[in-house]
């Protein structure tokens, strides 16, 4: 067989005989850094208390039904790795973020989210992981009125400059959309909040939204609360300068059939989705309406507010699951609820490429093309077949080799 390289084609891992696996879960969150996947969390209520590959977690009689995990999967060798996590870990574990910090290399931020029971648990603290050793501290933030509130199911995002801006969520009881922002490149962070309660434009509060910044200004797609969803024909949008809401017109795509979507071009409304974004691309995939679960993905272009539907569906529909981008343009999906009737969860994981990547990174996937089991190859054999020494150092990501 030849390789090819195909925008939008399914793959999923061949996953290295003898490597462990996550427990299917629902309500973690993934990113990516350098070539690996970084899960967090996570829930599910069908694992047993006494469940054989769990009784040597050292947090699992405390936890359960939620998982106080960090997994790596290396995107290279398709090998998960369970890391041992230790410091100052949050109990929020389900419906919380996880982003990089933007100068600080392999540093992952979690913030908010819930413990269980859902609602009762919740932090407004930013807890940075060092992924490389696994440990876990409390980011120190200078005290301020502008504190955002103990939520869970909200969303954030980082823009160019640093500054990581939250929106919305829930205690389990209320919903809210105040907007906070804390600069993270500042020697003394502190939070900001850049709402007014008075502002007569102010979306529906709602949880489990998505967010994307975009030339100054945040756009909220989605979401809900228990009983309700949100469409995307108009995006509340806020001002990050003037501190206003308002509301931006998108327009529906005209290649779409009637039995797409809503009907109209445009996404289903839903809540519990996954979002990534790059530059002025947007892309929402699959969630959940109160009813269906979706397997779509859509592609809204901030630059003329244009939508179009991705000719591609998850292998499988699924909502509460992880997704993330990585620095060449690879959507990773993994886990979610996939059977609303059976209340089951899945640890599927599976990537499409969404943008065309460097020659160098197409070079590296036909290299893996043909050489399957690379992951095998011990070092030596690498570099004498002319791997490169940053690939062989990802491939092994610091463990010893598959093998």
């Amino acid at each position: 067989k030849i390789y090819k390289f195909c925008l939008f084609r399914t793959e999923g891992p061949d996953l290295c005989e003898g490597s462990p696996i996550p427990k299917a879960r629902s309500g973690h969150r993934i990113a990516s850094y350098n070539g690996k996947i970084y899960s967090f969390g996570g829930f599910n209520p069908k694992i047993l208390e006494e469940d054989e590959e769990m009784l040597e977690d050292p947090f699992w009689n405390e936890s359960r039904p939620l998982f106080k995990e960090l997994w790596e999967y290396n995107l290279s060798s398709c090998t998960w790795r369970k890391i041992d996590v230790k410091g100052t870990i949050p109990n929020q574990l389900a419906s919380h973020t996880a982003i990089f910090h933007p100068s600080q290399s392999g540093r992952l931020l979690v913030y908010g989210g819930t413990g269980n029971p859902f609602g009762s648990v919740t932090s407004s603290a930013i807890h940075v992981c060092d992924v490389n050793t696994g440990i876990f501290t409390k980011l120190n933030t200078a005290s301020s009125t502008g504190d955002p509130m103990a939520l869970y199911g909200q969303s954030i995002t980082i823009d160019e400059t640093g500054c990581l801006y939250t929106v919305g969520g829930t205690t389990g009881f209320q919903y809210f959309m105040d907007v906070n922002v804390i600069d993270l490149n500042s020697c003394e962070p502190s939070w900001q909040r850049l709402n007014s309660t008075a502002d007569p434009s102010e979306p529906f509060p709602r949880y489990r939204h998505e967010i994307a910044v975009y030339k100054g200004k945040i756009y909220l797609l989605g979401g809900g609360t228990s009983t309700s969803v949100c469409g995307f024909q108009t995006i509340p949008t806020f001002s990050i300068d003037e501190n206003f809401w308002y509301a931006t017109k998108t327009s529906h795509d005209r290649n779409v059939t009637i039995d797409e979507g809503d009907g109209n071009g445009y996404p289903d409304a839903r809540r519990c989705h996954g979002l990534v974004q790059s530059g002025s691309q947007v892309w929402i995939v699959g969630g959940y309406d109160g009813q269906d679960i979706f397997n779509d993905i859509w592609n809204l272009d901030l630059a003329n507010f244009s939508w179009k539907k991705i000719d591609l569906d998850l292998p499988k529909p699924v909502y509460f699951h992880g997704v993330t981008l990585t620095e060449e343009g690879r959507l990773v999906v993994f886990g979610g609820v996939d059977c609303i009737q059976n209340n089951t969860r899945t640890n599927d994981i599976y990537s499409f490429w969404l943008k065309v990547p460097s020659l160098r990174s197409m070079a590296w996937e036909a290299v893996k093309f043909y050489i399957p089991k690379i992951n095998r190859l011990p070092k030596g054999k690498l570099r004498e077949i002319g791997v490169p020494m940053d690939y062989i150092t990802t491939l092994s990501g610091g463990q010893a080799l598959c093998g």
